[in-house]
This record gives C-alpha cells, sequence and structure tokens, in this order.
C-alpha cells in the first residue's frame, strides 16, 4: 500500500484520531472501551476507526467469536522537515506490529512474565538510550546541513539575476529534477521555469541530462 504523507497529515490533524492511536499503542481495544475512556461517542470512534483502518494505520480482528477488536496495524513512520531551505514531508512503512493477543490477567503473572517484563524494561532503556544519541547526532547534522545550505543560498544569489533563478538553483541543490516538477515545488507555470532554466543553461549554470535538470 502506498502511502500518502499528505492525506496522513490530515489524518493525524484530528485530535480524537490522534487519542484513539496512542491509546491502542498500549494494547489492543474494542470501540466501546475506546469510546467510555475517551469519553467520545461511540459512532465518532467508529468513523474514526474507519477512516484510520483505511489508510491502514490500524487493523481489527475476532477471537472465537468475541467482540471485536482494534490495534496497530504495522509501524508507520510519517516525517516532516521544515528549515529555511527545505520542506519535505515522507511516510514508509516498518516492521510489521507484534501480534499479541489479549491478557487474561485474571490468571495472574507468574515470575518468568515478571522477569522477562523487567528484561524488555533494560532492553527499552538501553533502545531509549541509543534514541537520544541518534537524535543528538541528527541535530548535529541538521545543524552542518544548515549551514551547507546558507552557505549555498549565497552561491546561488551570485550565480543568479534575479531571486527567482536563485530558487531555482537551490531547488536543484538536492538533485536533479523535471522542469515539471520544478514549476510544482516552485508554484509557477512549467514554462516560466523552462525559460529560466534555459538561461542558466546557457551561462552554464545547469545542466539537461535527459528530461531532467542539474547544477
Amino acid at each position: 500500500m502506498i502511502l500518502d504523507p499528505i492525506e496522513l497529515l490530515d489524518i493525524l490533524g484530528n485530535e480524537n484520531r490522534r487519542r484513539i492511536l496512542q491509546l491502542l499503542s498500549f494494547r489492543p481495544f474494542y470501540f466501546n472501551e475506546m469510546a467510555k475512556r475517551l469519553d467520545v461517542g461511540p459512532k465518532a470512534i467508529i468513523d474514526h476507526l474507519e477512516m484510520l483502518e483505511r489508510a491502514g494505520l490500524v487493523e481489527c480482528y475476532q477471537k472465537q467469536g468475541r467482540r471485536k477488536y482494534f490495534r496497530i496495524a504495522r509501524k508507520t513512520v510519517l516525517e516532516v522537515a521544515v528549515s529555511p531551505h527545505s520542506y519535505g514531508v515522507r511516510a514508509y512503512r516498518s516492521e510489521d506490529a507484534p501480534r499479541d493477543e489479549i491478557i487474561d490477567t485474571a490468571q495472574g503473572v507468574d515470575q518468568s512474565m515478571l522477569e522477562n517484563m523487567k528484561r524488555l524494561r533494560e532492553e527499552l532503556c538501553a533502545l531509549e538510550e541509543r534514541r537520544r544519541e541518534t537524535r543528538q547526532l541528527l541535530d548535529e547534522i541538521e545543524s552542518k546541513e544548515m549551514k551547507v545550505k546558507q552557505l549555498a543560498a549565497g552561491a546561488a544569489q551570485g550565480c543568479a539575476r534575479d531571486q527567482f533563478e536563485s530558487e531555482i538553483l537551490m531547488a536543484l541543490l538536492s538533485g536533479g529534477a523535471k522542469a515539471s516538477d520544478l514549476a510544482m515545488r516552485l508554484q509557477v507555470p512549467e514554462i516560466v521555469v523552462e525559460d529560466r532554466l534555459k538561461r542558466l543553461s546557457e551561462r552554464g549554470a545547469v545542466h539537461l541530462r535527459g528530461r531532467e535538470w542539474s547544477i
């Protein structure tokens, strides 16, 4: 299933749908249980679940004629990157979510389960530490990336004869692109972009390879 990051942004823009996903991140729930926990009407919960299910974020299952449960389908990552020189949104799937069944707490908890919980807690702590280190590394990379883009912006202004040409050069900084793609990103008519690309090409600032323009 191809993920549409813009559609996911719209879906997650609703607070109740975010609350449902947060609740399902702990364990599977049936819809009446969710309605009571979130203090939202059952009809609204069903509507939200249907939308989340169509987007592939949640799925339902039924065990031996019991009530229908909902759970998060699989790990989905939605990334939004905004900076003074770039904007991007992407979504992708990761590994399938674990298919654990509902635990009957009336049966009690044995010692092996407690030991397993302790081991998993230690593993989660270790993963959280790795996450913190990764975030720190990402912050360093983003800081360096920002400096490089600032230098590139200055270089683009030096090569360009006006602000629009500078924007085209900055758009090509991350790689080759078709004139139609540049027109969509810059929100200008394609014929205008093609004209400026030809001018930049005449000055040796950009090159056309196949159907893509590049610096």
